[in-house]
């Protein structure tokens, strides 16, 4: 009797494993620097996933791309809308000549980056809430890229709700790294931690980071192994578009 029972516990399949809380770490505003910018390959070298977003039409818009994707690094397109663009952004409809200059940067942005796998907005606190231009956007850019990141720059936008409803698989950022107190890998630290907890409470998590700054690579290069031994999982941003 006990040999049969123990037979059939071991014929029972091992009970799965929780999934591992995911973060995904998001670097901005390559292709435009500060003379302190650590450089691009640094960045490539990054020995995690993260996802990179490319600034289009700035100086070094075309370098940059070409250096993270030579890297096999996964490339965003940083599109900036408002204030880069000036948009008068009606309420009630989507107004030609803004789409015009938006439609416009758009076709040279995937000019620019090549290949890229997802876009995500640079600023844009008006455009992002404006639900015209927002839907007649997700509709242009739906099958021209994998994903959309919304960047969430106010807690207004419309952006990750459009994605969705045209089809484009989207994702939501949850903090920012280095935006409050730039330069203060201390700070960076925190909030890595802060988007780390909320990975473990919700599943998932977006944090996002800029290139400008030294001690944001110092912070990434020193946390993350401690976040990766601590049961979190690094991934790109694109796994966590749906």
């Amino acid at each position: 009797m006990r040999s049969s029972a123990l037979l059939l516990l071991l014929a029972l399949p091992a009970a799965a494993e929780p999934p591992r809380p995911r973060l995904a770490v998001v670097i901005d505003d390559f292709g435009f620097d500060s003379r302190r910018t650590p450089k691009d390959e640094e960045w490539a070298a990054l020995p995690f996933p993260a996802s990179f977003a490319v600034m289009p039409a700035s100086p070094r818009t075309r370098q940059a791309a070409a250096v993270l994707r030579a890297a096999g690094r996964e490339v965003l397109v940083h599109f900036p809308f408002d204030p880069f663009l000036p948009l008068t952004l009606p309420e009630d409809a989507l107004d030609p000549q803004d789409w015009a200059k938006v439609e416009a940067l758009l076709e040279r942005s995937l000019r620019e980056v090549p290949g890229a796998a997802g876009l995500n907005n640079h600023v844009s606190p008006r455009a992002t809430r404006n639900r015209p231009l927002m839907r007649a956007f997700m509709a242009r850019l739906k099958g021209r890229v994998g994903f959309f990141l919304d960047s969430r720059v106010t807690a207004s936008s419309v952006a990750y709700e459009e994605a969705r409803a045209a089809g484009v698989p989207a994702v939501r950022e949850y903090t920012f790294l280095d935006t409050d107190r730039p330069g203060d890998a201390e700070f960076c630290a925190a909030m890595l931690h802060r988007a780390a907890a909320r990975a473990r409470r919700a599943g998932e998590a977006v944090a996002i980071g800029h290139h400008y700054h030294r001690a944001t690579l110092d912070c990434l290069r020193a946390e993350l192994p401690r976040l990766e031994a601590s049961g979190v999982e690094l991934v790109l941003a694109s796994r966590l578009a749906r």
